[in-house]
């Protein structure tokens, strides 16, 4: 039986949540697979410290981080860096566990991880093949020093350049797309999803959604769009936060309104939508992207979200709110423009990835 070990990092939820779907997809497979935290598998405490370090980064530290995201894109692969010294420092713990589970295939979702393994691999360790993932639309810092991995994947061929700017040859890159629930790779049509979620099948659906990490104010913006004299349906996605759940059910809206908290009913929802207004996160991009849904961003994360919001726009695939154009003007120009809509998407089924699970799943079955 095939063996796969998927190393992840947690920062934030996407790379986990990228794990878990190929993880997912391998096993139904037939394969045996396994995922480890790099960082909580060598101490619990660094683990917290490196998703806690980076939560605190990008929400209080939001425009030091910006900053050092931009110069870090600038550097050159660099063999002393520090970081590549410590993902070194904690290779040895990692290589203990690939040497008593001897998987035939190693994928990393973050960079760092991909860093502890390449350190392994340059040590000649390694017997496995190794495949990165990027998990968002922008190739980040680092993946530069990881070079000598077999394969990266990528979520749009459009980011081929970029990859090969890093040093990555064409051989090696797969633009198979994120790896995302093989749920939202099921369609069920619009006005047979809006029924089942209690809308009117004929008339328009908005969803609003934070994202995993609760950016942003669903109850404001909902606000915002429903003094708009346009015939819409609203759905609001609060997560687990508790507080915006309960402003938002003590608002007076207009509209017709479904209010959710954390709910396994993204996949409906989307399928139900006509448009989604929400964070640029790689993942929940993906997923819109999948269900060949136009989108309106908001709250980037200073850094990789900002490089997937302006991906998305330079595709026509999404309108973004600024302080010059706020969320109720592009909810109006969506929804009096045919063609605004007909030509988000149009950009949005040509970089779409309905099966990217899938895809690798099969990829790595192979190799």
């Amino acid at each position: 039986m095939k063996k796969v070990l998927i190393l992840t990092v947690t920062t934030g939820s996407g790379h986990n949540s990228t794990a878990m779907a190929l993880h997912t997809n391998i096993k139904n497979s037939g394969a045996d697979c396994r995922i480890i935290d790099v960082c909580y598998s060598v101490n619990k405490f660094l683990g917290f410290t490196v998703d806690k370090g980076y939560l605190l980064s990008v929400d209080e530290l939001s425009k030091i981080y910006a900053s050092t995201y931009t110069k870090l894109e600038k550097r050159k692969a660099n063999p002393r860096s520090a970081i590549l010294k410590f993902c070194s420092l904690i290779s040895a713990k990692i290589n203990n566990y690939i040497s008593e589970y001897e998987p035939d295939v190693i994928v990393c979702t973050h960079v760092f991880a991909a860093l502890t393994l390449i350190t392994l691999k340059r040590k000649g360790l390694l017997k496995a093949k190794t495949i990165g993932i990027v998990t968002d639309f922008t190739i980040h810092p680092y993946w530069e020093d990881v070079t000598d991995l077999d394969y990266i994947v990528i979520p749009s061929e459009r980011l081929s350049w970029q990859c090969r700017k890093k040093g990555f040859k064409d051989s090696q890159i797969l633009p198979f797309g994120i790896p995302i629930k093989s749920q939202f790779s099921v369609k069920t049509e619009k006005p047979e999803a809006k029924k089942l979620l209690g809308f009117y099948p004929d008339k328009p659906l908005v969803t609003v959604m934070s994202g995993s990490m609760g950016y942003g104010s669903i109850t404001n913006t909902v606000k915002k769009i429903d003094k708009l004299n346009k015939c819409f349906q609203i759905a609001a996605v609060c997560g687990s936060s508790e507080e915006e759940f309960n402003k938002l059910t003590a608002a007076k809206i207009r509209h017709k309104i479904l209010k959710l908290g954390y709910t396994d009913k993204i996949n409906l929802l989307m399928d139900a939508s006509d448009c989604i207004i929400t964070k640029p996160g790689g993942l929940s991009v993906s997923e819109a992207l999948s269900k060949r849904l136009p989108m309106i961003l908001v709250n980037p994360i200073p850094g990789h979200e900002e490089r997937n919001l302006t991906f998305l726009l330079n595709s026509g695939a999404a309108m973004a709110v600024s302080e010059n154009c706020p969320v109720e003007e592009l909810v109006w120009q969506f929804f009096s423009e045919k063609e605004v809509r007909e030509n988000m998407v149009r950009a949005v089924k040509a970089i779409g990835k309905t099966d990217a699970s899938k895809r690798l799943s099969e990829f790595i079955l192979k190799l």
